[in-house]
Order: structure tokens, then sequence, then C-alpha cells
């Protein structure tokens, strides 16, 4: 850091009659200079080598038993159409050359047929329902189908 300093007086001297007046004006420049050094971190250096997701995990695998049972409840119901419905749409994204690519991808969410073939309480083999990829969609899914039935219920 480094600090120049500069004064600068003018004297102005006024005469009017036999009076007269003389003004001072002090004027002071102070100029600071700072250096400032510019520092990046490792993360920083290294963002555009790595890509990274950041997942929160375990907010569906409670979802799941509920989904099965309320599934398994309303074969006539709104709610079943609804889940049908969701579940083909999971099915076709996930199954998505553009799913398959992401660096999110795990495996393609078949739900339909999860619900079909297990039983109640028993999760999909290998594929680990509460990590994000599947929790999100299953949780959203069994929230608007429990509100369905309760529309339909009520």
């Amino acid at each position: 850091m480094s600090e120049v300093t500069e004064s600068h007086t003018t004297t102005t001297t006024t005469t009017a009659g036999e009076q007269t007046e003389t003004v001072v004006t002090t004027t002071t420049t102070t100029t600071t200079t700072t250096t400032t050094e510019e520092m990046t971190s490792a993360l920083a250096d290294a963002m555009d080598k790595f890509s990274f997701i950041p997942e929160f995990g375990g907010q569906g695998i409670s979802y799941w038993t509920e989904l099965q049972r309320l599934y398994a409840a309303s074969e006539t119901s709104s709610a079943r159409a609804f889940i049908d419905t969701a579940a083909q749409a999971l099915l076709d994204e996930s199954s998505s050359d553009e799913a398959k690519v992401s660096v999110a991808f795990e495996a393609v969410i078949d739900v339909h047929s999860w619900l079909q073939s297990l039983e109640v309480g028993d999760a999909p083999a290998g594929l680990a329902l509460d990590r994000v990829f599947f929790s999100m969609p299953l949780l959203t899914l069994t929230q608007c189908a429990n509100y369905l039935n309760f529309l339909e219920t009520a």
C-alpha cells in the first residue's frame, strides 16, 4: 500500500474601499494505492477438469412402500390411473438417450413393472431407492397420487 498526500494553498485578497479581506484556502488530496493479489483455490482450479453432482438422499425409501400400498388398494381409482400414466412417463424419460448419458443416470425407472411384480414392502433388487435419482420422482409421484386419492375418497 502506498499513500501520496498533496496540499495546495490559495490566498485571495479583496479590497473594497478602506476594508481588505484575505481568504486563505488549503486543499489537501490524499491518494491511496492498494495492490491486491488474486488467489485461486484448488477447487476453483479443478472446476474445468471435473464435474460433480451434489446428491441429497434418503427421501424416497419410505415412500416406496406407501406407493405400493396405494397402488394395490386403488385398482379402479383416478389415483391408480395417475400412477400408471406417471410410471409410463418415468419409463420413457429414464429410457431416453439423453438420460442414459447423464452422469446422474443409475437405471431405467420402471415403476409399473416394479409395482406389479413385487410384494408390498419389497424393493427392486440392486437399486438404492433412497438415492436422489429414484427418490425425487417417487416421492413426488407418491404425494400426488395420495392427494388424488384423498380428493376421490374425501
